[in-house]
């Protein structure tokens, strides 16, 4: 069966000691790191400086590996200024993955973005742009160890000029986030589909479950409830050989009224276990 990840993103309240015990009580196998409590970006927290080998003892000792660490970086930018933001926070938090890999991961793996087109471009009058800052990002994630997924987000949510732009970069280090939920519900598109244009360059995935709404948004809901066809996803990667982490993103942080992660997290493992046995 899949390892089961939580991204903290669902538990913006969790301490640190909360996120290992509560992982291994409710059955999971991994935590994906996206903040810890008022902070965004974990290479701010003392847990993950001074404190890391504290931190690394603590997930140790309660049997839970940590699977990634999804940041803000994007690369679909070609103002110099910005990219050199960009590119530090990669830097940063491929050395802190590095260090992370040795809790039990199966590879240090660091989530990044496209980000929304800027302005004054197209998502192709862009591309060559992206293409070549993965490539050099790429190329240090090599340095590190580290591999990079760039997820199904923001404008980057068609799956056939995803596989083109994974094509282009043509990088061994740079990989693909699956966010399941994205391509089916923004752009309609089915699964086998999806699975086709990036099934083989997948190495991480985000796990969620909507509605529709009137308004021609959605709501997110518990695993089984909603209307994205998760299973047949999740077949169609375990029939093609992943074995990454297949990771809830509850977003609670953005979303406070959503339910709490004392009831979304074992919710999540129980339906998992059913639809994987």
């Amino acid at each position: 069966m899949l390892k089961l990840s939580f991204t903290t993103l669902g538990c913006p309240d969790w301490t640190l000691e909360q996120i290992a015990e509560n992982a291994a009580k409710m059955g999971y196998d991994a935590v994906d790191f996206r903040g810890l409590l008022d902070t965004l970006d974990v290479t701010a927290c003392p847990e993950f400086t001074t404190g890391l080998s504290a931190t690394k003892r603590l997930f140790a000792d309660n049997g839970v590996a940590i699977s990634g660490i999804a940041t803000s970086a994007r690369f679909a930018v070609e103002d110099e200024t910005e990219l050199a933001k960009n590119f530090d926070e990669a830097r940063r938090n491929m050395a802190l993955a590095a260090e992370l890999g040795t809790t039990g991961a199966r590879a240090p793996m660091l989530r990044v973005y496209g980000g929304r087109v800027p302005d004054g471009h197209s998502v192709e009058t862009i591309l060559p742009a992206l293409t070549e800052n993965l490539r050099k990002i790429g190329d240090e994630a090599e340095n590190y160890g580290v591999t990079l997924a760039l997820e199904t987000h923001d404008d980057w949510t068609d799956s056939a000029v995803f596989g083109r732009l994974m094509r282009e970069v043509d990088h061994p280090r740079v990989r693909v986030l699956w966010d399941l939920h994205h391509p089916y519900r923004t752009n309609g598109e089915a699964a086998a589909d999806t699975y086709r244009n990036i099934g083989a360059y997948t190495v991480s995935i985000h796990v969620k479950d909507s509605i529709r709404t009137a308004d021609d948004g959605h709501q997110y809901v518990a695993l089984g409830e909603g209307d994205v066809p998760l299973q047949e996803m999740l077949a169609l990667l375990v029939d093609g050989g992943y074995d990454g982490y297949a990771i809830l993103e509850w977003e609670k942080r953005w979303i406070p009224s959503l339910r709490e992660p004392e009831a979304a997290f074992p919710q999540y493992v129980e339906k998992m276990r059913e639809w994987l046995a």
